[in-house]
């Protein structure tokens, strides 16, 4: 054990003594150059190791790196101090960035009302069902990238930059490693670090594809000696090789075969460094992004055992002492001089203008150029969405460079249960720019113990005039109290057919209006009871009805399922202009409804909903086939129908109503809820006249519910009980998985 240890010491102060004879026999300025190797996350000790060499007053004469080594060796490359980077990195949340998970605003309006309700989404190819290439396009990669490096964009030519840097990738199609160190720094490190799995292949030029440089030379040791350096650094953030009992994962195997890059017995780069710097981060996985301070701590550890080399160093290079002064970032606004798009065969100038919402002379800075482009990444339109300034002064020449997805055919799957519509699987097929540029079909098929259907076809122009058609299917059995009397049910059975023919305008994607004309064909009737003998049921409507129609919505939710903070409108005016008259009573009758809600957390677990629903009939003549029927639980897609927990399905009827609602709920344990609801209702034939008599809260119906909820992966879950003082009518409501 003794001579063990001998040796060790024997070893280590051999290997002192090289490099101190290695920076000994320099007798000019040396020339350093630092190699970082790629590590996912594990490179994040890169930057402890660069405090290091800051601290020592070592400066680097070059910089190469590979895939995370790449992203925080450009970071170094173009000015940003150490400390710097450590802000940086620590700010960003990878894990939402890597996934180009966008903020909901971003989402268009139509994907806020019908694209947030499935739990599969597969691309269809060639007939085939296939699975997405990786996690993320990296769109919102490119754009934290852009806004990164924006102090080096007028420079292509990366020896020019403070300091000259290159870094790797892999050509796809034979896994030969690239060298890159020209053209857009921004798209250097996108091309370096896509990751197989977390981020799709990347375009590095019209022929070339691209993929994480790791897979090729994950540490470019030999590239970095063919640019004159005296003295190489190298920090290597890979592990070890791992026995086949711990590999357990894709992005494992991946790591494996990086590693066998480096530490394989007939890859061992090692003995070409002069200094070489292994941090001690084996316990920590390529995407360990929430423990980025522990592994900066890690570098900075290995960096310092170091810090006497660098100090010799440092001594060396002979220059004047100075401290590096920390980089400002360019957050100046351009006036646009024009806009130049290029790469767009599917989608208008227009379409992209709109979703933009950029116009000529507009002035606007770099970072919200990159917030603007999260309005066309939400469209999964696009593989990619370049974009650069040609600067003169503050006016700008700005250019997109457009690589649309050439997918446009998918199949999206939902599934949903609840204790009105029972048991629902849901099938969508949607195809893009099938007919027009820019357009959208979608078709929705629900099955189960109550079918229904919907389709969609819509040309979007974003901030512009766009138009559509709407056609749904609704079909429903259920119980419900007859004429208002409470101990007679009856089966009551419903069909409704809606189409609308509209034009829209939307205003950033929070606030849309459209107009149009509709027909409805509505059949609802019950074979409890027969008042024709000829016939197997009883009628109350078949008629179809032709009308006008607006709306004027509003959705500034932060999510759709538990929002935590944000505001929704829906408001319809509808004219019955006339009828097929199943009953021959029919007369124009207009009616116009509006819901307001918000929701609001007032704490990091209170969150209170407050909710303001009516809707009024205008006319002479009450159309009872036409009332609306207030009861039940959940989404009621039925014409006319709304939710009122304590009182069952439509047993309030009027042709006028005024609901209120309110909720507090509470998050105890991560996504799971408890809630008190309560609501408040008045329903009549004549709302004027029954405020003018009757105090509100006085009179009204009232209803209560608790509930227990869960935001899962099958989607939300939502448990309660309900009840009403009026009536002993309590019940259990269960709704599983997205409404739709």
């Amino acid at each position: 054990m003794k001579v063990k240890l001998l040796l060790l010491f024997i070893l280590i102060c051999q290997f002192s003594h090289s490099q101190e004879l290695k920076i000994d026999s320099i007798y000019t300025r040396p020339k350093i150059g630092l190699v970082l190797s790629g590590g996912g996350a594990k490179g994040f000790a890169h930057i402890g190791v660069l405090k290091a060499i800051e601290k020592a007053g070592l400066k680097i004469d070059y910089i190469g790196g590979t895939s995370m080594g790449a992203a925080v060796g450009a970071l170094y490359a173009t000015g940003y101090t150490a400390n710097q980077i450590d802000s940086i990195i620590t700010s960003i949340d990878f894990m939402e960035m890597l996934s180009d998970k966008i903020d909901r605003k971003y989402a268009s309006f139509f994907d806020k009302k019908h694209g947030e309700k499935y739990l599969l989404n597969l691309p269809i190819k060639n007939g085939k069902v296939g699975l997405p290439l990786a996690l993320s396009k990296g769109q919102s990669t490119y754009n934290k990238l852009s806004e990164l490096y924006y102090p080096v964009a007028h420079i292509n030519d990366f020896s020019k930059l403070p300091i000259p840097f290159f870094c790797m990738t892999t050509n796809i199609e034979n896994g030969k490693g690239i060298e890159i160190n020209s053209g857009s720094l921004p798209e250097a490190i996108r091309s370096s670090a896509s990751l197989p799995t977390l981020l799709s292949p990347n375009k590095l030029d019209s022929i070339t594809t691209v993929i994480d440089g790791g897979i090729a030379d994950n540490f470019p040791i030999d590239v970095m000696k063919k640019k004159g350096v005296d003295i190489i650094i190298g920090v290597d953030v890979q592990g070890v090789l791992q026995k086949p009992e711990n590999i357990d994962s894709a992005l494992k195997v991946i790591d494996q075969i990086i590693n066998y890059q480096l530490y394989g017995e007939e890859h061992n780069k090692t003995d070409d460094i002069d200094i070489y710097i292994h941090p001690d981060v084996f316990s920590y996985g390529m995407v360990d992004f929430d423990k980025t301070k522990q592994i900066i701590i890690e570098g900075e550890k290995a960096g310092n055992k170091f810090i006497d080399v660098f100090k010799k160093l440092a001594k060396r290079q002979n220059l004047p002492t100075e401290t590096k002064i920390a980089l400002k970032t360019d957050r100046r606004k351009y006036t646009i001089n024009q806009i130049n798009i290029s790469g767009a065969d599917n989608y208008t100038r227009r379409y992209l203008r709109g979703k933009l919402n950029i116009k000529p002379n507009e002035k606007i800075s770099n970072v919200e150029l990159s917030n603007r482009i999260n309005y066309l990444t939400q469209t999964k339109n696009f593989n990619s969405i370049r974009y650069s300034f040609d600067k003169q002064d503050s006016i700008v020449d700005l250019n997109f460079k457009i690589d649309e997805n050439p997918q446009s055919l998918y199949l999206r799957v939902g599934a949903h249960y609840d204790t009105t519509y029972k048991l629902s699987g849901l099938i969508n097929v949607t195809d893009k720019h099938l007919f027009l540029r820019n357009d959208l079909l979608s078709l929705d098929l629900a099955f189960g113990d109550n079918i229904r259907a919907e389709l969609n076809y819509f040309v979007d122009n974003g901030q512009f005039l766009s138009y559509g058609f709407n056609s749904i299917f609704n079909q429903l059995e259920t119980n419900m109290n007859f004429e208002g009397d409470n101990s007679t049910s009856i089966d009551y059975e419903f069909s409704n057919v809606f189409n609308y023919l509209y034009s829209q305008i939307n205003f950033r994607n929070r606030f849309a209006i459209s107009l149009g004309l509709e027909h409805q064909f509505i059949r609802t009737y019950t074979r409890t009871f027969i008042r024709d003998p000829n016939d197997d049921r009883t009628y109350f409507d078949k008629s179809h009805y032709f009308n006008f129609l607006a709306k004027a919505e509003l959705d500034t939710y932060d999510k759709k399922s538990f929002p935590n903070n944000g505001y929704l409108i829906k408001s319809t005016f509808r004219t019955y202009l006339s009828s097929s008259d199943y009953n021959e009573n029919f007369a124009p009758i207009s009616q116009a409804r509006i819901l307001l809600e918000g929701i609001k957390t007032i704490s990091n677990t209170v969150s209170l909903f407050l909710q303001a629903d009516s809707g009024i009939s205008i006319t002479n003549d009450n159309q009872e086939n036409l009332n609306y029927g207030i009861g039940g639980y959940g989404n009621n897609f039925i014409n006319n129908y709304v939710p009122f927990h304590g009182y069952t399905f439509s047993e309030l009827i009027g042709n006028s109503y005024i609901k209120g609602a309110a909720s507090i709920r509470y998050r105890f344990y991560k996504k799971n809820y408890v809630d008190f609801y309560a609501n408040y209702a008045i329903v009549t034939d004549d709302v004027i006249d029954f405020l003018k008599h009757e105090p509100f809260f006085k009179n009204a119906k009232t209803g209560y519910s608790i509930g227990y909820s869960a935001d899962s992966i099958l989607g939300p879950i939502d448990i309660r009980y309900a009840w009403s003082p009026e009536n002993r009518n309590d019940a259990i409501y269960i709704s599983v998985g997205f409404w739709f």
